[in-house]
């Protein structure tokens, strides 16, 4: 008689990040204390310090070692996807050997993760595609929250239309990181509070530029989803640069902890299943009159500082998700 095919327990949580992630790291504390086996890694570990081994016969099969440990892939559970680095190669290598490798390493370990059965925080084409901030928009108001006009331009003829539709103060935010990177120096573009005239710079045409109306504000809410379960916290800033924008002065700001109305919450939530996540930082504007409006949602947002500041359990709930691990 044949000994029965023991299939491995999927009990194995993948952190996929970079060796400084505070947030990450109290993640992992409260899946140790869940007894939760934990994997974690960089991207930037292979091929120096990550081998893989894996092959294919009725699913994939394998292992990724790494001096700290290893973990079979049949194991895993789930995967946190949050902050991982590029690809290390060896200096001994040419810039398009270098680039060949990353193509093929990217493809390989990419490839090899997302066919696996388990549950992902967030899946990385989800998180590319619920980064585009004129979708978030169009889905928000689809699913019934209020956004603020916006129009995206590079038309510098464009400064009527913007004071008809947007009012006679506007504000500029990028579309996509707020860093700009030069050489050795990092610089960070917040929210800017702007007139229509401003559209008639010429640079305008260079590229798009999104602008919103200039919503009164009372505070910012920071609305953190893991799962079905919603997280959210008033933000009051009492410095110009942080009322217009509260990362623009972290120093300015006062925490409180906070409940989204009910159908407010109901709609961010059908949101995020539209957007297929299962994790995201949704910010929101609320007016003097009570109105929340949405903003925007990072798919990948930063909140350790959120749950620091007003002990609300956002790592425990994201433990929690990753140990139960349902696709």
């Amino acid at each position: 008689m044949a000994a029965p095919d023991l299939q491995p327990q999927r009990d194995t949580v993948v952190v996929l990040t970079r060796e400084n992630d505070l947030t990450a790291d109290m993640v992992v504390e409260e899946l140790h204390s869940r007894s939760v086996p934990v994997f974690r890694f960089d991207t930037r570990d292979f091929p120096l310090s990550l081998t893989l081994n894996a092959q294919f016969a009725d699913g994939w099969r394998g292992t990724l070692d790494s001096p700290s440990g290893s973990v079979k892939l049949e194991s895993i559970r789930s995967i946190y996807f949050r902050r991982p680095t590029g690809f290390s190669f060896p200096d001994a290598m040419t810039d398009a050997e270098r680039r060949f490798a990353g193509s093929e390493a990217r493809r390989g370990i990419g490839g090899l993760l997302i066919s696996l059965p388990c549950l992902w925080l967030n899946h990385p084409a989800r998180v590319a595609n619920a980064e585009y901030k004129p979708y978030q928009l169009a889905a928000a108001a689809r699913y019934g929250l209020d956004v603020p006009a916006t129009m995206l331009t590079n038309d510098p003829t464009a400064e009527g239309e913007a004071r008809e539709l947007l009012g006679s103060l506007l504000v500029y935010k990028p579309l996509a990181s707020a860093s700009v990177v030069d050489g050795d120096r990092l610089s960070m573009v917040y929210a800017t509070e702007v007139s229509p005239d401003f559209i008639a710079d010429g640079r305008i045409a260079l590229t798009v530029h999104q602008f919103q109306e200039r919503l009164p504000k009372a505070r910012d809410v920071r609305a953190t989803v893991v799962g079905e379960h919603v997280y959210a916290a008033n933000l009051y800033s009492d410095s110009p640069k942080g009322q217009l924008d509260w990362r623009a002065d972290y120093s300015s700001i006062r925490y409180e902890r906070t409940q989204l109305p009910a159908e407010v919450e109901r709609r961010l939530l059908a949101l995020t299943r539209c957007l297929e996540l299962r994790f995201c930082a949704a910010d929101f504007v609320v007016t003097p009159d009570g109105r929340y409006y949405f903003v925007d949602l990072n798919p990948n947002g930063e909140w350790g500082w959120i749950e620091q500041e007003t002990g609300l359990p956002i790592a425990a709930a994201v433990a929690e998700l990753l140990a139960e691990g349902q696709e």
